[in-house]
């Protein structure tokens, strides 16, 4: 009788327990952002070689199709940015430079995108940067796309993705609707609300300008990082990571694991009476 008193009491402890019901990821706790010296505006670089893509003349009924591959390039980096830029309210924006001098190197703090031969199953790197004495800012981000992506659509998804890591967000893994997770399809490139949430919340909106509100989603949340042997790096793919993770959410797995002990405990009582 003791164990049941006990049992039931720290069972309705447990239902007023309070938990966080935040449903986006940072790329680490110390949640590292941009703070671009051009004001609101980050400039990133685009390198000198260029993709080539199988659909350049049928994309979009030949929206590409006498255009050089540099302007393509330029153009999708462009396309990629505007799903983020597009948030209302959001007070950062991000840009192509006009400059053509992009180079993937941590140490120039410089933001660069360009492509390369990826041996690894990703399809494209991020590789973020925090400031020594300043680890909320990131003063480096530069993202690689893999060679072997040769559709548009691809491209776009994956550029999207790798963006909103040098935006500041980790991988999502608990919303299907998050593209920074893995469980959109390509041909679905969209934000999802915990991507707008989340990139809210590193940037929120300044005064007097347009905002919007999110219904919440009921997803568990995870805040991650994963630093690499050099100090203040982080490396993000689209495809593959191995996180460290610290969830955060709606219902703890221990509220849940007594749920189900709580429910076996009544049905045995019920058998013996």
């Amino acid at each position: 009788m003791k164990f049941n008193v006990a049992f039931i009491s720290f069972f309705l402890i447990s239902l007023v327990t309070p938990v966080t019901a935040t449903a986006y990821v940072y790329l680490a706790p110390q949640k590292p952002r941009l703070i671009p010296p051009e004001g609101q505006t980050q400039n990133f670089y685009l390198t000198p070689d260029a993709p080539v893509f199988a659909d350049k003349d049928s994309f979009e009924d030949g929206l590409y199709a006498n255009d050089t591959d540099d302007a393509v390039f330029e153009s999708l980096v462009q396309r990629s940015m505007s799903y983020w830029n597009s948030i209302p309210g959001l007070s950062i924006q991000l840009k192509v430079a006009k400059e053509r001098k992009g180079a993937i190197d941590a140490e120039d703090n410089q933001f660069s995108i360009g492509i390369a031969k990826i041996s690894t199953v990703a399809s494209g790197l991020a590789f973020p940067v925090t400031d020594e004495k300043e680890p909320g800012r990131l003063r480096d981000c530069d993202i690689q796309v893999g060679t072997d992506i040769s559709s548009i659509p691809s491209f776009v998804f994956v550029m999207v993705h790798e963006l909103g890591h040098c935006l500041g967000l980790g991988h999502n893994h608990s919303d299907p609707g998050a593209i920074m997770g893995y469980w959109q399809p390509r041909d679905e490139i969209a934000l999802g609300l915990d991507d707008m949430a989340g990139v809210l919340s590193l940037y929120p909106p300044v005064a007097g300008q347009r905002t919007q509100t999110f219904a919440p989603c009921g997803s568990v949340a995870h805040i991650l990082g994963r630093k690499s042997n050099r100090g203040g790096d982080l490396n993000f793919d689209a495809e593959k990571v191995n996180d460290d993770k610290t969830p955060e959410g709606i219902l703890s797995p221990f509220f849940i694991l007594l749920l189900g002990l709580f429910a076996g405990f009544i049905r045995t009582k019920q058998k013996s009476s």
